[in-house]
């Protein structure tokens, strides 16, 4: 039994392409809605009008749980013990954000015998003709379940398969939605033990992007992080 599970709260840009992208490779999918940032203290968002539970009635193998949380620490085996509550228990669960989009390595994945192994991403910028280059975990396949999770869907930092990868989409978002990130980034990120984003980076950095645009990373003390982005070619 294979099971994919997601979190999400905004972002339906690239959900539906995250899904199609699964699918057909595992028996269930598990999709945690949370309507609420982590930090409920946020004032002035800009609106954000999505339905995800309305969005996933086309899948027939999607369930959509409605649920806020705190804290990313851990959420992923909070959503995953609760789905052990109604659900048999599964072999094999791929942990997912819904900007992560699978090409066909996926079919590669499922052979792996570690207990914990997270894949990097290839993440693209503003589309999928630019990218920047850095190694920062993503998707996390489990053989059986999880001990813990951290912020993210891995539990143990800087594990990642040498060559399997996917790709994510988290700099593609529309201008709406972006906004949205960024001002809850930047209200909770202190909340949450995170870095502080630069309060100029969606408009300066992002929004009036050119080729030529550098410092590209939102931490406001790690700029320099990501230089540039470049031209990407997918692999003939």
């Amino acid at each position: 039994m294979k099971y994919a599970i997601y979190r999400i709260h905004y972002g339906l840009d690239h959900l539906g392409k995250s899904l199609d992208s699964i699918v057909n490779h595992v028996d269930k999918i598990f999709v945690f809605w949370s309507k609420q940032p982590w930090y409920k203290e946020c004032k002035n968002l800009p609106p954000m009008n999505e339905n995800v539970g309305e969005f996933c009635k086309k899948y027939s193998k999607v369930t959509v749980f409605e649920r806020e949380y705190d804290q990313p620490d851990n959420q992923f085996k909070k959503m995953y013990d609760e789905i052990c509550a109604y659900y048999p228990r599964p072999h094999q669960v791929l942990m997912m954000e819904p900007d992560m989009v699978w090409g066909d390595e996926i079919k590669e994945i499922w052979n792996i015998k570690e207990k914990e192994m997270s894949f990097y991403q290839i993440e693209f910028w503003k589309t999928d003709e630019w990218y920047i280059k850095r190694n920062r975990q993503g998707p996390t396949l489990w053989n059986g379940a999880p001990d813990r999770t951290q912020k993210g869907c891995w539990n143990t930092r800087d594990l990642a398969h040498p060559t399997i990868r996917c790709y994510n989409y988290g700099f593609c978002l529309s201008k709406e939605v972006m906004l949205y990130k960024h001002e809850v980034a930047i209200q909770s990120s202190k909340y949450y033990r995170d870095s502080q984003p630069s309060v100029e980076w969606y408009e300066k950095k992002w929004l009036n992007w050119t080729p030529e645009t550098e410092d590209l990373e939102i931490s406001e003390n790690y700029k320099h992080y990501i230089k540039r982005a470049e031209p990407w070619h997918y692999p003939k």
